[in-house]
This record gives C-alpha cells, structure tokens and sequence, in this order.
C-alpha cells in the first residue's frame, strides 16, 4: 500500500505453489467455494478451474504451478482529492466500490496482488475532469455527477465493479469549526436583537429627553449644552429661510393678505423661542402670552365705527371704487339698508335714493 495514498486494499491470490510432474499420491483437487484455481503450464495460456469443475491431468501432466485466487466480493475505499475548477480548491473526495476478481486467468496474468492501488489511479483519472467543472461552492451539484460518472464504470475482465458510491467530505476540523461558528453567530444575533429591542423600547418611553441625559451622565452637561445649542441654531436658521422665502413671493403671484397668516405663524416661532428639547438656551420673549395678546400682523384703522380696510373686489360683484366718502351726520335716522352698500374707503354706508343725484343733498341729507 503506497503511503502517499489512503486506501483499502486486499491480495486477491490467497495461495501460490509448483506443481510436481507426477502426482499419483496427490492430485491436484478442484478449489473450494468462492475461490478458482489457476493452472499456469510451461508453454501456453493458463487454464482456470472453477469450484465442481473437474480438473484435468490432475495426477500427471506439465502444469508449472498452481494459483488460489479470491472470488469473493471486497468493499474498497478510496480518499482521493479532486481539484475544483479553481485550482486554488480542492473537493475531498471518498470512493466506495464493490470489487471482485472477474477472471481468475487474467489477474495471474497481470500480476494484480494489490487490487486497491490497481483501482486507484484509474478512478481518480476518471473523476478529476468531472470535479473541475464545478465550483468549489457547488458541492451537492459535484457529488451528483461525480457519482452518476462512477456509476458508470463497471471495472474490465480481471476486476469487476458494483455498488459505487462517490461522497464529498469536509475536514473534521472544518466541520466543527463551522458549527461553533454558526452558535457563535446566532448567539450574536440573538443577544443583539435584546439589546436593540431593549433600546427602542426605552426611547419610545423617553424620547430625545431621555438620551440626553444618557449624554450627560456619559459626557457631562457641555455635551448636552452643545447638542442643545446647535438643535436651536438648525431651527432658527431653517425658520429664517423660511421667512425670506415668503417675504420674496409677496406679491408675485399672490396677494399680500395670502402670506399674513404665515408670515404671522413663522414670526411668533421666531420671536416665541425654540421648540427643541428643554425649550433650548435663549429664554422665550413671550413665553406664557396667549396669542390673542400678542401683536397684531397688520396696525387697524383708528376710527372705532369703520371696519379694517378692505382690498380686492366684492364677492357681490359691487363697485370696488365708491362715488364719495360722503355719511350720514350725527342723529340722523338711519335709512333703510336695502340697496345700500358700505364704502370702500371708510366704511360708511350711504343709500342710493332713485331719482336723485349725490349734488341735490346737503350737509344735513335734506333736499334743497
């Protein structure tokens, strides 16, 4: 058995011996079950005596020795490595075969004591081309073709074949090293999934508040102070940009009383103070004022009894430019308010009396 390769093996010749040239005493006998007996002459091919086949010239004759071969069946297996196609990786791979002696008269012939390193070189050469047409990580593709390749191969005369079987393996070393691994990792995963669970779980209950002061009790309360005060700077940097955006589009495609509510909106964010964690480090200007009390966006008329002035055209379809600013004086009785309508300059309603025109009215609303 060659060292280099591992192997098993058997001598299928069992016994070897010279043949007398008489042998009346003792005759050569036909060989028990399971094994054949080789008759090797001077000149000539052997002859191969089977179990109850008779045995010719067995008293006398010019037989030059006899030979006891095995027929029976011997499992045989084989640790050969077969390259990838990557040269770099090599598939390990493990031969079982079924052998047995086919014809007695031609292992005599060859020579054959050692029917594993017989096979061993013939095999391999025969699964080498089918293993390097795989990847190395095409392991169960490889061993199916491996094993229909081998299927195939039912040995020759001398040695025949049955039963063979190709199987894949891993090292010992490898196999428990990736099963470590693979604990390893899912023991990660799994305390990592805790770990992150546990997280979410104490930031929805405590929000940004509560990772501050995870801050401050790692880093002390500069830290805290400087994410406070650059949460503020973001807003109150984004808040003007957003002002000057408005304060551009007034009027360019939009009245101004469309940006007064958001311009109002934005200006009280301004001048209220931030929204950041803990209300931020500049204190609010009014930061317990109601909004009703705050300001007003635009400065009112001063007179008490005329409305805000109005801009834009009358939803009635009314004249948006009135004749005169022209009302009634003080005690007068009111008129009627059917079709009049209310100034656009001052508020003041006046009546539209038919027949008459604004010249035939004095200071009084009497007729001349």
């Amino acid at each position: 058995m060659d060292p280099r390769r591992n192997y098993t093996t058997y001598d299928p010749v069992l016994e070897q011996r010279p043949i007398p040239l008489i042998r009346v005493f003792n005759p050569l006998r036909a060989p028990a079950p399971g094994t054949a007996l080789v008759l090797v002459p001077h000149e000539g091919h052997a002859t191969t005596i089977r179990h109850g086949e008779p045995v010719p010239d067995a008293r006398y004759g010019v037989h030059q020795y006899s030979v006891l071969v095995d027929l029976a069946e011997h499992r045989l297996a084989f640790e050969m490595p077969l390259v990838s196609r990557d040269p770099g990786f090599v598939f390990r791979g493990r031969v079982v075969v079924g052998c047995r002696v086919g014809e007695p008269a031609v292992v005599v012939e060859r020579g054959i004591r050692d029917v594993g390193a017989t096979l061993y070189d013939p095999i391999r050469h025969m699964l080498r081309p089918v293993a390097r047409r795989f990847d190395i990580s095409a392991f169960h593709e490889a061993e199916e073709t491996l094993n229909q390749r081998l299927a195939s191969f039912p040995g020759d005369s001398a040695l025949r074949l049955r039963g063979s079987t190709v199987e894949l393996l891993l090292d010992d070393d490898e196999i428990v090293k990736a099963a470590r691994d693979y604990r390893d990792v899912r023991r990660r995963n799994r305390l990592e999934g805790m770990r992150r669970d546990e997280h979410l779980e104490w930031m929805n209950r405590h929000g940004v508040e509560g990772l501050l002061a995870e801050i401050m009790e790692r880093d002390g309360p500069r830290a805290v102070l400087d994410w406070i005060n650059r949460a503020e700077a973001d807003e109150r940097r984004e808040l003007l940009d957003t002002l000057s955006k408005l304060f551009s589009r007034t009027g360019v495609d939009r009245e101004p009383f469309d940006h007064i509510e958001a311009e109002r909106e934005v200006v009280n964010r301004i001048i209220g103070g931030p929204n950041v964690a803990f209300g931020g480090t500049r204190p609010r200007r009014a930061r317990d004022v109601p909004p009703q009390d705050l300001p007003p966006a635009s400065v009112p008329y001063n007179d008490d009894d005329a409305p805000p002035p109005q801009y834009g055209y009358a939803s009635d379809g009314a004249d948006p430019f009135p004749e005169s600013p022209v009302g009634d004086p003080p005690g007068s009785a009111p008129h009627d308010t059917a079709g009049s309508r209310t100034s656009r300059v001052r508020g003041i309603r006046r009546s539209h009396v038919p027949g008459s025109d604004a010249g035939s009215r004095n200071g009084r609303g009497e007729n001349r």
